[in-house]
């Protein structure tokens, strides 16, 4: 494969898809770096080429993944659906992003985009690198998607759209300007509660999401530890027609009579969300759309302050629908809705 300098080949302008992809990954780079407290690294060369050999099983329903003995882990991008680009060819490709990181620090290496063919179902990688890397991967990185722009047209302008959009994104998020224009029109983008789920606050009374205002203090857990987090914001996005699922969650112990009262029961729990709200599992973040029967989640108990495990028993997709949905941003990262552990989108 004929190599080239990234910096030469962009300064000579010779392919501007590949500077805008540079450009857009410095940006996406810079801003999920700017919000790891850990040393950050850059990807090595032995990493990077572990990326492109990974796979992943189930796209629709794989959201975080260990590699290599636990050392690595692939999560989903901000637990986003997939984008589909149909290109000249009339094929239309469906594209994923994952976050490679390290499992030690859970610092972010990169980003892996899952090319996906769909007629074929043949799927390729490609590899971006943080960046703290050195230009020696990122040349790697260049000559891959070089490669892949003459074996089929516009891989290149294919991701600098995904990254634009992306960026376009990262920064209206940080601006605290109004998502609703970004968020797409079928609902995929929506990480949201009804009106009426139930937020624990610290005292641990419970009040409707519509009715929490930023700074409040909610409960939820880190590692196991129930701690109190404050409510940063909290977004509410309208439209005409949301789709919303309900999940029914089982305890997988019975409570002895020491720990029940009349106010708490260990039967049966409903989660009511849109499809790709992300919760905590047992095997980490996944969206609801994502959740399987037997799946783990967990739920706060009030009187020991624990964390109970729920199975689920089953899920049903487009249960309701609704016009008016909601979601808090905490200084935590997630809260309780029902009792339940959930994240921020």
């Amino acid at each position: 494969m004929m190599h080239m300098d990234f910096y030469n080949m962009i300064s000579r302008g010779r392919l501007f898809g590949y500077g805008l992809v540079l450009l857009l990954a410095g940006f996406y780079n810079f801003d999920a770096q700017a919000q790891d407290n850990g040393g950050v690294r850059g990807m090595t060369p032995e990493e990077y080429t572990m990326a492109l050999e990974v796979t992943v099983e189930d796209l629709d329903h794989d959201t975080y993944i260990k590699l290599a003995d636990g050392q690595y882990v692939l999560d989903r991008y901000d637990m986003k659906p997939p984008y589909f680009i149909t290109g000249d060819s009339g094929v239309k490709k469906r594209i994923d992003l994952y976050k490679l990181m390290d499992r030690e620090t859970m610092s972010e290496l990169g980003l892996i985009a899952f090319f996906t063919n769909t007629e074929s179902g043949e799927t390729f990688n490609l590899v971006m690198p943080n960046v703290a890397t050195k230009g020696e991967v990122w040349n790697m990185y260049f000559d891959d998607i070089h490669q892949h722009d003459r074996e089929e047209k516009d891989v290149a302008l294919k991701m600098s759209y995904i990254l634009s959009k992306e960026v376009a994104y990262l920064m209206q998020k940080s601006s605290g300007v109004d998502m609703s224009a970004m968020e797409s029109s079928d609902a995929d983008y929506d990480f949201c509660f009804p009106a009426q789920a139930r937020v624990t606050l610290q005292d641990g009374s419970q009040k409707n999401i519509a009715d929490i205002t930023a700074g409040e203090a909610v409960v939820t857990y880190l590692e196991g530890k129930r701690v109190i987090t404050t409510v940063t914001s909290v977004s509410i996005h309208k439209k005409n027609n949301i789709q919303l699922s309900k999940v029914i969650l089982l305890p997988v112990e019975t409570l002895t009579a020491a720990v029940q009262d009349e106010s708490y029961t260990s039967s049966i729990v409903e989660l009511i969300a849109t499809a790709n709200h992300p919760v905590m599992t047992e095997n980490g973040k996944k969206t609801i759309r994502a959740l399987k029967a037997g799946d783990i989640l967990y739920r706060h108990h009030p009187m020991t302050n624990v964390l109970e495990k729920y199975s689920v028993g089953f899920t049903t997709h487009a249960y309701d629908s609704t016009q008016e949905v909601y979601n808090l941003t905490t200084e935590a990262g997630s809260y309780l809705v029902n009792e339940i552990l959930v994240l921020g989108k």
